[in-house]
């Protein structure tokens, strides 16, 4: 998700292939927790955009920590080698450029 969200077609479309089922109940209960927002779409009143909430993005330290134990423990899937490497090489330096664009100001 970035800082200008997300719609529903866009997680669909995502490498993880998930059942529209699955993501309709986990966007609500994301929702449901205050960690993303449901908001009109700019463009279109037949699409929704979901928004991370400051709650939400408070949690990417905690995810790039999973991240690096993910990368420890399994394999990683190539598209998220490069990422990780970043982590790896300033963790702190990611963490606030990722808190920064979340935010807008990047």
């Amino acid at each position: 998700m970035d800082k200008n969200g997300c719609t529903y077609g866009d997680f669909l479309k995502s490498g993880e292939k998930i059942a529209t089922n699955i993501l309709a109940a986990r966007l609500q209960a994301l929702e449901e927790n205050g960690l993303i927002l449901k908001l009109e779409h700019p463009q279109s009143k037949a699409k929704v955009l979901y928004k991370l909430t400051q709650k939400g993005i408070d949690l990417l330290p905690i995810m790039v920590e999973i991240n690096l134990w993910a990368d420890k423990y399994f394999t990683i899937p190539e598209d998220r080698k490069a990422m990780v490497a970043l982590m790896k090489k300033d963790k702190a330096k990611f963490i606030e450029l990722g808190f920064e664009t979340l935010k807008g100001g990047g």
